[in-house]
């Protein structure tokens, strides 16, 4: 019972527990029948029309949004298999023949009901394949992406769910559609689309709106220079794998040192484009700026120049929202977004993790390929001669020591994809309650309007 506007009480039947965690058939059809008779103006139980319908309206709309979240959750708890088996890390050998990770035997955490689901995925182009990890899980499950020859170069369309692979040996950049199964497992519906055809592209990125940024040469150029290009996601969308946008090149990037030598990896925000030159670094520029070319900038409001010159051979780069991270010989890299440096830098400027060698001198040589944000607060970067996928925190550019999170024989390309719990079966209910509360507030609106 509950005192409204000195009108005595009002008494709701069946009562309302709001301290329950979840919520019943019953309490959904009397919130139903409430909405249906306060929208045909009959009078429910011994409270009058009017007012006092806006508060058991609104009293009854946020019962159903609270217990429709809690069902949500109850839901992919029972259907997440990790909240009932512990997965198993890969202790990953890689034989001679195949490199093929293995699966060992130590427990990884278990995800908790109502987390985001985060992917990390990437490429084998030695086994023709692309896998993913469930973060914080570490074991590999591959996605079917149909037929590839090796795939290099990956990346993710985060609004569209779509992932890019680079095929360099079949002069192709394929998309596939991603999504979430009700168990919590990343899929392929299993199509292959072409975004880009006729190219030979080495590291891919996407923005914002789905637009494909990517590094490499047409094969139709009768160059053999590198450039940076653009795919429109309006193209994508149609099916047009020919003609993207040549945006950076050796002839538009500046004289007589153009800022476009040798490019490698390449990343991109709202405003910016990054790319790195895998060549000749510390006179070209080991990452470069460049406005993006669509964004309704006038010409003097347009800018390029390089970030940085401490490394010869960039190879992969990624932006987070304050700084771009980028990989070389020596190490990983880091500098904010707005740094403008000049040649000859030491080589330790920037320096956020050293590579082994620097360490013990008779250790293998170090190469590594492809890094990627999390969106979070970590980095993740592939190393194909040693086998692993390493992570290091992404706030700042101080020096960290290096973390192994998995092995990773062969793996080139990595990127990272994350969905809301939304996205999943157990809540798809969540638009038909919502659509309730909305039915019980507008005859709230309808019935006062006649009162």
């Amino acid at each position: 019972q509950a005192p409204f506007e000195g009108q005595g009480r009002v008494v709701i039947e069946p009562p309302l527990p709001c301290h329950r965690p979840h919520v019943g058939p019953v309490r959904y059809r009397y919130f139903l029948m409430f909405a249906v008779r306060n929208l045909a103006g009959i009078p429910l139980g011994n409270y009058p029309m009017g007012t006092r319908s806006l508060y058991v309206a609104i009293l009854c709309s946020a019962l159903i949004l609270q217990d429709s979240s809690a069902m949500v959750h109850r839901r992919q708890a029972r259907e997440d298999p990790y909240n009932k088996v512990a997965a198993t890390i890969g202790s990953s050998s890689s034989s001679s023949k195949s490199g093929a990770a293995t699966e060992g035997t130590s427990s990884s955490p278990v995800l908790a009901a109502g987390r985001s689901r985060k992917f990390l995925i990437a490429s084998f182009p030695q086994m023709r394949e692309v896998a993913y990890c469930q973060t914080p899980d570490n074991v590999w499950r591959p996605l079917v992406i149909g037929s590839v020859k090796a795939p290099g170069g990956i990346a993710v369309d985060v609004q569209g769910a779509k992932l890019f692979v680079a095929d360099p040996p079949s002069q192709a950049i394929w998309w596939y559609q991603l999504t979430v199964t009700s168990g919590g497992f990343l899929e392929t519906t299993g199509v292959q689309h072409a975004a880009v055809e006729g190219v030979q592209a080495s590291f891919l990125t996407v923005n914002s709106v789905g637009d494909l940024y990517f590094t490499g040469r047409m094969v139709s150029s009768a160059s053999n220079a590198s450039s940076v290009f653009r795919q429109d996601a309006r193209k994508i969308a149609m099916g047009n794998a020919m003609s993207p946008v040549d945006l950076y090149t050796r002839s538009n990037s500046g004289s007589p040192v153009p800022k476009v030598w040798v490019p490698s990896g390449i990343a991109v925000d709202s405003v910016n484009v990054f790319w790195g030159n895998m060549e000749d670094g510390t006179s070209h520029g080991s990452v470069v700026k460049g406005s993006r070319e669509n964004i309704g900038l006038l010409s003097q409001e347009k800018q390029m120049h390089a970030m940085s010159y401490v490394a010869d051979d960039v190879r992969g780069v990624c932006a987070t929202g304050t700084h771009v991270f980028y990989l070389s010989s020596a190490g990983v890299h880091g500098v904010l977004k707005s740094s403008v440096e000049q040649v000859g830098e030491p080589a330790t400027v920037g320096l956020v993790a050293t590579s082994p060698r620097a360490a013990d001198a008779s250790a293998a040589p170090w190469n590594p390929t492809s890094i990627a944000w999390d969106g979070d607060n970590s980095l993740y970067f592939t190393e194909p001669q040693y086998g692993v996928v390493y992570m290091l925190p992404a706030l700042n550019v101080m020096e960290h020591n290096l973390t192994k999170y998995v092995d990773a024989p062969g793996a080139y390309g990595i990127t990272f994809i994350g969905f809301s719990n939304s996205n999943s079966a157990g809540g798809r209910r969540l638009p038909a309650l919502v659509a309730l509360a909305a039915l019980s507030l507008l005859s709230v609106g309808l019935a006062g309007g006649r009162a």
